[in-house]
């Protein structure tokens, strides 16, 4: 099938794990008629049946836990925060906006834009017009 980019936004909660956890949950049972063929009806259980390493899912389902580290140190499965340095760097500022992100991912494409690894992700906060934080956007690169 090939590599594809995929993104989603979340309303904002101070833990990015619950919130990652919650988002794999409503797609999983958005899109898990596939998965249900092969008997598994929860995101943990198609992570341990390793029905993922054989065919991602090209979505945030394949990937599980978010980290805190150094760009291009997340593993396969990470979903990486997007501190604020990098924030700048590619959003032009510490507190983007939803439109700053999306223009953002649709530059995704031409391959300069972070996770660069199959596999992994990244995640930041999204802020409303008065600097509060509103969402999470997770996205991510799968590939086979």
């Amino acid at each position: 099938m090939g590599a594809s980019r995929w993104s989603y936004f979340t309303p904002f909660r101070h833990s990015e794990q619950d919130a990652l956890d919650d988002l794999r949950e409503t797609v999983f049972a958005e899109d898990s008629a596939y998965y249900r063929e092969a008997g598994i009806d929860a995101p943990a259980a198609l992570v341990a049946s390793a029905w993922l390493e054989e065919e991602p899912a090209h979505s945030v389902l394949d990937v599980e836990r978010v980290v805190r580290c150094e760009e291009h140190m997340e593993e396969p499965g990470d979903v990486r925060v997007v501190e604020a340095a990098e924030a700048v760097e590619l959003f032009g500022t510490t507190r983007p906006g939803r439109d700053v992100v999306e223009q953002g991912l649709k530059r995704a494409g031409d391959g300069w834009f972070p996770p660069f690894d199959r596999g992994s992700g990244c995640c930041t906060v999204v802020y409303d017009p008065e600097g509060h934080p509103a969402e999470l956007c997770f996205w991510g690169f799968t590939g086979d």
